[in-house]
């Protein structure tokens, strides 16, 4: 099965990825979708938040993505952004994508309680991983010189 990515239509792939997963629509910085060779979407990376240093990634469609899309989004971060580090927060009960993002080179940051409700409990706690510039540079396969390195 052969997937592909499209980039340039950050709205309509942030608005898929919205409706589809029935999340708070907030501003996004870039959006890339993963399609079927149909040109159905069936996953989305969004790249949120960009402070001129981090840039949040959310990702949706399980089962979905591919060592070569995960290094295209690698790439595309570090020459849209050229961040210094990126964060990713995810459900303390996801164990499973958390011991993949450790493997990946993101180490735990920390936890952030209430982040997916007003109660604080194990359901609406986000554990807050990083990964920084130069793990997502051996990801992308690349080394990017910025005007300060």
């Amino acid at each position: 099965m052969t997937r592909g990515l499209i980039f340039g239509q950050d709205n309509v792939v942030a608005a898929w990825a919205f409706s589809t997963f029935k999340i708070f629509p907030t501003r996004v910085d870039r959006a890339v979708g993963i399609v079927e060779t149909d040109g159905t979407l069936i996953g989305a990376f969004l790249l949120e938040n960009f402070n001129g240093y981090n840039i949040e990634l959310s990702y949706y469609g399980p089962w979905t993505t591919t060592p070569g899309i995960v290094r295209s989004i690698a790439r595309m971060a570090l020459h849209e952004f050229d961040p210094a580090r990126a964060t990713v927060i995810t459900s303390k009960r996801n164990k499973r994508l958390i011991k993949a993002l450790l493997k990946f080179g993101w180490r735990v940051e920390g936890i952030q309680r209430c982040f997916y409700g007003k109660q604080d409990t194990q359901r609406n706690t986000g554990v807050r991983l990083v990964m920084f510039r130069d793990q997502i540079e051996r990801i992308a396969g690349v080394r990017i010189r910025n005007a300060a390195g």
